[in-house]
């Protein structure tokens, strides 16, 4: 049975206290909103018809809260990247969630801006004009500038060449992290899985010798052979380096190639905010277990529930 409203109107839980969980506080109208709190687990444990969960990247940091909820009887929005395809990183906790989430008739969704919409859910769109892809090339250049300290240390900006390689050896920085998850969110849907994805991430100094961006590239191969790329490009100062922010979706059939781009590229904080904001309608209508963009509508906006 799917968590039931508490006079007539939706509560959501906003577990996190980022700039994402602050402005869906911001944005969201026409519900009942718990918190944000940094964390909280009298949150997770609310009840509410939805929860979402916007704390840190890595599933294997998320996955006790998503299963408190869930056993709560809510259903959940999780932001952390590796929540988008959490098969790909672990498949015990997976099934655990998904099962439980069936039991308890509530839905779990990993999913926002990216991945969620950009690298997976419009390419998939997008796919629908197309036949089987030989290959596709996504690239995003986005305006770093604006990020929170958290996300900025995630990213390796403002640090040295060296301190950048040694965060990135031990894991604490990881540059955009869910290319591995569109990927296979894409594959899986069309019936071509990924079977091995390769990453470059160099950082871009500034005249101080300190990060002012990155520039990353993972590429997903099928039997040997390579068929989507996902670049991304972060800087803290986009004119200074010639570029402008922008989305480039590029889709070879072999009998068609077509370029789609966005311009200026959709903003990282504002289209999270709203991508999660526009998904709450389609979880709560979605049937149970832990389901990836590839099996939901659309997000879209809806008066009265986003401002």
């Amino acid at each position: 049975m799917r968590a039931a409203q508490q006079g007539g109107r939706i509560r959501v839980a906003l577990h996190g206290d980022g700039q994402l969980a602050r402005g869906l506080r911001a944005q969201l109208e026409g519900v009942e909103i718990l918190g944000p709190a940094a964390h909280d687990p009298e949150l997770l444990r609310s009840g509410a018809e939805l929860v979402v969960i916007a704390t840190t990247t890595r599933l294997a940091d998320v996955a006790a809260d998503i299963e408190l909820a869930v056993e709560s009887g809510s259903n959940v929005i999780v932001s952390a990247e590796e929540a988008a395809f959490p098969w790909n990183v672990d498949e015990r906790i997976a099934r655990r969630v998904d099962a439980l989430a069936r039991e308890r008739g509530v839905t779990v969704l990993g999913g926002g801006l990216n991945p969620g919409l950009l690298f997976d859910a419009l390419v998939l769109t997008l796919l629908g004009a197309h036949g089987m892809p030989r290959a596709i090339r996504v690239t995003r250049v986005v305006d770093v500038s604006r990020f929170g300290p958290a996300v900025r240390a995630r990213l390796g900006l403002g640090v040295t060449a060296r301190q950048f390689e040694a965060g990135w050896a031990r894991g604490e920085i990881l540059g955009h992290a869910g290319f591995a998850q569109s990927m296979r969110v894409v594959g899986d849907a069309i019936g071509l899985p990924v079977e091995r994805i390769e990453g470059e991430f160099e950082p871009i100094l500034g005249p101080d010798g300190r990060t002012v961006g990155f520039r990353q590239l993972y590429t997903g191969s099928t039997a040997g052979r390579a068929w989507f790329e996902a670049e991304f490009l972060g800087h803290t100062d986009l004119a200074s380096a010639g570029l402008a922010p922008r989305d480039v979706i590029r889709i070879d059939d072999g009998v068609s190639l077509r370029t789609t781009t966005i311009e200026p590229g959709v903003p990282s904080q504002e289209g999270s905010v709203a991508m999660i904001a526009n998904s709450i309608d389609r979880v709560l209508a979605a049937p149970p277990g832990w389901l990836t963009v590839a099996e939901l509508p659309p997000a879209r906006p809806r008066a009265g529930l986003i401002r």
